[in-house]
């Protein structure tokens, strides 16, 4: 037995209804309130007036602002689950391109706040094959790589470094405050990691092709050139080569 869904028109009336038995209620309680001091402080009636509107304040304001606090709390919670699906990628869990750059806007302006110059470097991953596997292993594998590929540059780069996918089969880390010793030390890791990595589709091995890139940056963070730059001098990492990434050093607007 199918349940019969209320339509728009009887909603709104359930509302309205809701409304008006609300208001009727109030106005009986109210002129009940005000009948009942006036009848036990009948030889003091300004006084009488005084309490029966403190009552009546007292019942109408705590219900509207205990609900105006519930609804701003639910609003408030909306919103932060609202924000956070739209900076971070469902398939991997990483920041979206839009929550990097709404941290790297956070970083510039604290950077004008302070007048200090900022330094660190950009790495970008790119799967070079994923395509090839979907094609051959089917789509439903793409995200499976996907968020391989993304635990294993999560695991390999630094606590404070923000991981980014910033296109359908690739992905920026971001580097702040790394000097280049720093940002080749962790570029070294990430590109031994995946090297060294193994995927299986089907159970059967697949042969990942990826390329890095890197760049530098002090001053402050060009996000567009910096990804441009790092995306066209990039290295391609198979799962037996591990070669050394060079980072090219672009001083940022």
């Amino acid at each position: 037995m199918q349940r019969e869904v209320p339509s728009v028109a009887q909603k709104d009336w359930r509302v309205a209804r809701y409304a008006l038995g609300g208001i009727f209620g109030f106005a009986v309680l109210s002129e009940s309130l005000t009948y009942v001091t006036l009848v036990v402080l009948a030889d003091r009636p300004y006084v009488a007036a005084v309490v029966a509107t403190a009552l009546i304040s007292l019942l109408l304001g705590i219900p509207l602002i205990v609900v105006a606090a519930v609804q701003f709390r639910r609003a408030e919670r909306l919103r932060n689950q609202l924000n956070h699906i739209v900076v971070h990628d469902g398939t991997t869990g990483c920041v979206t391109g839009r929550g990097l750059v709404q941290h790297v806007n956070g970083l510039e302006r604290r950077r004008q706040r302070s007048g200090d110059s900022l330094q660190g470097a950009l790495i970008h991953v790119r799967i070079n094959n994923l395509d090839d596997i979907g094609a051959i292993f089917g789509p439903q594998w793409n995200e499976e790589i996907l968020q391989f590929v993304a635990s294993t540059i999560s695991t390999s780069v630094r606590r404070d470094d923000v991981v980014a996918r910033t296109g359908p089969a690739s992905f920026d880390v971001l580097l702040t405050g790394a000097s280049e010793a720093d940002a080749d030390q962790v570029c070294a890791r990430l590109t031994k990691a995946l090297a060294s990595s193994h995927f299986a589709a089907d159970g059967k091995a697949v042969d990942l092709t990826l390329s890095l890139g890197g760049v530098l940056f002090d001053g402050g963070i060009d996000l567009e050139r910096l990804h441009h730059a790092a995306a066209s001098k990039t290295v391609e990492v198979t799962g037996t080569t591990a070669p050394t990434v060079g980072f090219t050093r672009l001083p940022s607007a």
